[in-house]
């Protein structure tokens, strides 16, 4: 039964002769066209890897911006705290100064005695604020310190996230060239099929021609040989017919064994059907009498330049189209598809 790979077949063969060089351009540009693919494919995932560092850094400087907003508002608060205890202090020290002891005497009154206690207090007092502001002091340097570590933090970050957007949009500029390459070559592959099934198609015309021209020669020969025979002799035997009379002129569609088919397409009709032009398979894939697939006889109606054909079911053309469409797969790729038995008969 002649299946899928018939039309495999076909082009192989008929790829190696005149259209040989739009067969490599074909191949060259599948070649880049896979290539381009893949490259795509590598870029889609740069493109990835970037976007995913790019989240990753850019959640990095929101931390950083956070925690320098909260150090802002820590350094805020402490420093609305010492002007709150500097406060504090200076009224507890006036306070001192003009309220009365516990005995009921005034605090340092003006004698030598109250006068060194009075500059002992203030030491005491001052130095305490003193030893509070020295702490704020400290306590604002570290922020600070903190502050600028962050900022230089938050900056580095930027820089890293700016060069991975860069990194990504570089990417996408790739992809959008590759796409556009891509485009490019799949119209000049189809060009190029284009061209090499033209290039088909005109080979397996002319072997169709051929073909024909030499069933005819053949059959003129034939005719001409018969009217020299001794007319009336039972022996002598009957002049061939050409394809289509033979075919036509045979019940239900059957063969006649038209001697214009060669003899291995002969064997091939009597193996495949039995002679039998309307024969169709058990399961319906295989029709006529050389049981064409459909693919195969549309490949084949365009070989013998009968596009007309395409499409009809192979049981349903006539018998001589049947050996016109057999004739021409026969011409362009020889016994390769047909059945085993027949080959080299």
């Amino acid at each position: 039964m002649l299946g899928l790979t018939l039309v495999t077949a076909i082009t192989v063969t008929v790829v190696a002769s005149p259209g040989r060089v739009a067969a490599d351009q074909v191949s060259d540009l599948k070649a880049q066209a896979s290539q381009i693919a893949q490259d795509l494919v590598l870029e889609q995932l740069q493109i990835g890897t970037d976007q995913q560092q790019y989240d990753v850094d850019r959640a990095k400087v929101q931390r950083d911006e956070s925690e320098i907003g909260s150090t802002q508002n820590q350094i805020q608060n402490d420093v609305l705290r010492v002007t709150r205890d500097r406060k504090r202090l200076q009224d507890e020290a006036v306070s001192a100064y003009v309220n009365m002891d516990p005995s009921g005497g005034i605090l340092f009154e003006g004698n030598q005695s109250d006068t060194f206690a009075r500059a002992e207090y203030e030491d005491v007092t001052g130095g305490d604020t003193e030893l509070t502001i020295d702490a704020l002091h400290t306590d604002e340097d570290g922020l600070h310190t903190e502050r600028a570590t962050l900022e230089q933090q938050e900056a580095q970050d930027q820089a890293t996230t700016d060069q991975q957007a860069t990194q990504a949009s570089a990417a996408r500029q790739t992809q959008v060239e590759l796409n556009s390459k891509q485009s490019e070559i799949t119209g000049q592959l189809v060009a190029a099929v284009a061209q090499q099934q033209a290039v088909q198609a005109a080979a397996a015309a002319k072997a169709v021609q051929a073909a024909q021209a030499k069933a005819a020669a053949a059959a003129a020969a034939a005719a001409a040989a018969a009217s020299t025979t001794a007319s009336g002799d039972p022996s002598s035997p009957s002049p061939a017919t050409p394809s289509g009379a033979a075919a036509q002129g045979t019940a239900a569609g059957t063969s006649s064994g038209d001697p214009v088919l060669p003899p291995f397409l002969q064997c091939v009709l009597r193996v495949e059907s039995g002679g039998n032009y309307g024969a169709v398979s058990p399961g319906g894939t295989y029709m006529g009498g050389f049981q064409f697939s459909q693919p195969t006889w549309n490949e084949a109606a365009q070989l013998a330049g009968m596009p007309q054909l395409i499409n009809v079911p192979p049981n349903q053309a006539t018998p001589a189209q049947q050996d016109d469409l057999a004739i021409a797969l026969y011409q362009a790729d020889g016994q390769q598809p047909w059945d085993d038995s027949c080959r080299n008969g």
